[in-house]
């Protein structure tokens, strides 16, 4: 804020016992900085009382506001507004405490006002030119005072001064003027005083302005000036880059970030005002910038033919933490809410492919988990999770379940699936299917399925091929060489090997077995299977 204008006074105005507001044209700061003066039709002031005959609107405003006067003032009186800031210093800049220029220049502007108000009341008292000398100043108060005692008359020969020339010649007439000399004493006393007044005030208000460094402003009780809080502050401005490298620079280091470690930043929202955020906040925005879900742990293990246990881990999911530090025990049996149990709907049904997702309480923030036969989270029923919240890239895994609707067996480790063997070929001629499926590969979800074969070539000069892959019979690019197997001659060999191989999302996938040169017999079983699009980390 500045005070760009030196107006201080708005008036005299007339009253006509309609109006009510009257305007003034400078600013304040507080309503009791606003002095209400009223003049009745004989000439008395009376200072009218805020709250009670007057409030007051426009406060901070640099172009002023008005005083609304109830009742309204009787018509032959007169209204004059003036600026009346109280001569008291109120702003306390504590030593090394925060700089808020806001404060500062806020103390500043009441000192400029208090200065304009002395300004107005000094324009209002009876002065002395400049151009006279301390001689002539105390030979004109010495003559001032020598008519003291002359009579109360002085002001009736003040109105006439233009006769004074006639009435010296009227020296009869003289002791007549002689009772006027006390009032013109007692004017002129009073004069002195205010002069004396306005030049002590003047000085208080230059000490507040412009007293050096460190040196307190007199009968201030240890307060400065403006020009000493100028002076500190730039000294604050210079040092404080190198004030806070050497914080930084001389704090302990700490090793490992806790979710509550606390941050300093610069909130735009809140003008720029600084504040705190946890390390956990920090995270979440990076999750949630980068659109990046992921998770440690959440590792799924059979526990029996119709429960598993989820491990502990932490993921964020959707931008939101999940966590638990315990196994989860988990039925699919039953429908969540159900005692254990984890189905999102239904019942248990076989042969199929289940997908578990980790779920968050959106009153608690506790993680949970549910089964669901579909492959992404919007297909997710919601029946029995009132609650719950399911977020994007929640899954934590799969199983299979077999013919019987059981659970099949398996062991995880990060995001490999290892299964009961099943056999899964077993000719001895070349074959070839567009659209092979292992029965305990997942079906919803792309894997890298991994399988044992066996191969035996039965003739001199045989070559066996064994090809797999997500290409089709019209474009076999994706195919891949899963084994080439020659036979030099020297009779029959039998080879045994694993690989992995690309299913499509319906869990299929081009498998070629060829020979060329002599008869084969080709074995192959399945044992487990890589989860590859697990947002796990380390899996």
């Amino acid at each position: 804020m500045t005070i760009s204008s030196e107006v201080n006074r708005s008036g005299p105005y007339d009253a006509n016992g309609i109006t009510t507001a009257f305007e003034y044209k400078f600013k304040i700061l507080e309503p009791q900085h606003l002095q209400v003066i009223h003049t009745d039709s004989s000439g008395t002031d009376s200072i009218l009382m805020l709250d009670a005959d007057y409030t007051v609107t426009g406060i901070g405003n640099d172009g002023g506001g008005s005083a609304l006067i109830t009742p309204a003032p009787a018509e032959g009186s007169r209204i004059t507004l003036l600026l009346d800031v109280p001569f008291t210093q109120e702003t306390d800049l504590e030593n090394q405490g925060a700089y808020y220029a806001e404060t500062v220049e806020q103390a500043l502007d009441l000192i400029v006002m208090r200065l304009q108000q002395l300004k107005e009341r000094a324009a209002r008292a009876i002065t002395i030119p400049p151009s006279f000398d301390s001689a002539t100043i105390d030979k004109l108060i010495a003559d001032v005072l020598a008519l003291s005692n002359k009579g109360d008359a002085l002001e009736a020969v003040a109105a006439v001064s233009h006769y004074l020339e006639a009435v010296a010649d009227l020296a009869d007439d003289i002791p007549d003027v002689a009772s006027l000399t006390q009032t013109t004493q007692q004017k002129a006393a009073e004069a002195a005083q205010s002069a004396a007044d306005a030049n002590a005030n003047a000085g208080v208000a230059t000490a507040y302005a412009t007293n050096p460094e460190d040196v307190a402003v007199p009968g201030s009780g240890g307060l400065f000036s403006a020009f000493h809080w100028y002076r500190k502050t730039l000294a604050i401005y210079d040092t404080v880059a190198n004030t806070l490298a050497g914080w930084l620079h001389g704090a302990a280091a700490k090793s490992d970030i806790m979710d509550t470690d606390e941050f300093a930043i610069a909130d735009n929202a809140a003008g720029w005002g600084l504040r705190k955020v946890l390390a956990g906040s920090i995270v979440k925005y990076v999750a949630r910038a980068l659109d990046l879900d992921f998770m440690v742990g959440f590792i799924p293990a059979w526990a029996s033919t119709t429960s598993i246990s989820i491990g502990p881990g932490v993921g964020f999911f959707g931008g939101k933490r999940h966590a638990t530090t315990v196994d989860t025990t988990r039925q699919l049996s039953a429908t969540f809410g159900t005692g254990t149990g984890f189905l999102d709907t239904g019942v248990v049904q076989a042969s199929k492919t289940y997908f578990i997702y980790a779920i968050r309480n959106l009153d608690t923030g506790a993680t949970d988990f549910v089964a669901s036969l579909s492959a992404i989270e919007g297909g997710v029923s919601l029946t029995n999770l009132t609650g719950w919240e399911l977020l994007s890239g929640s899954r934590v895994g799969i199983l299979l379940t077999n013919a019987s609707a059981q659970i099949h067996r398996f062991k995880q480790t990060g995001n490999f699936v290892q299964t009961v063997a099943s056999n899964e070929v077993n000719t001895s001629a070349a074959f070839t299917n567009d659209n092979m499926r292992f029965a305990f590969w997942p079906v919803g979800v792309p894997v890298l399925g991994r399988a044992n074969s066996s191969i035996v070539a039965n003739s001199n000069n045989g070559v066996i091929t064994l090809k797999g892959g997500v290409a089709t019979a019209a474009d076999a690019v994706g195919e891949s060489e899963l084994l080439v197997q020659a036979n030099n001659g020297t009779g029959t060999i039998a080879i045994t090997d694993t690989w992995d191989i690309h299913t499509r999302t319906d869990g299929t996938f081009r498998l070629v077995g060829s020979s060329a040169g002599g008869s084969i017999n080709i074995s192959i079983s399945s044992s487990g299977w890589t989860d590859y699009t697990c947002k796990r980390l380390l899996g």
